[in-house]
């Protein structure tokens, strides 16, 4: 897994209580209006809490 943060990450990769999520504004696919999704960087994933941190 990429240690480097992407702007809709809630938390940095591998921190505790954190999980891989499909990205909330592309759906997953990676891409919006023909170019790469700027909330997940083109991955269509995101970093997200999922305890109660």
């Amino acid at each position: 897994m990429n240690s480097e943060r992407k702007p809709g990450d809630e938390s940095s990769p591998g921190s505790a209580q954190t999980g891989e999520n499909v990205c909330p504004d592309c759906g997953g696919s990676g891409r919006l209006n023909a170019a790469p999704c700027p909330t997940c960087d083109g991955t269509g994933r995101i970093v997200a809490i999922v305890g109660d941190a």
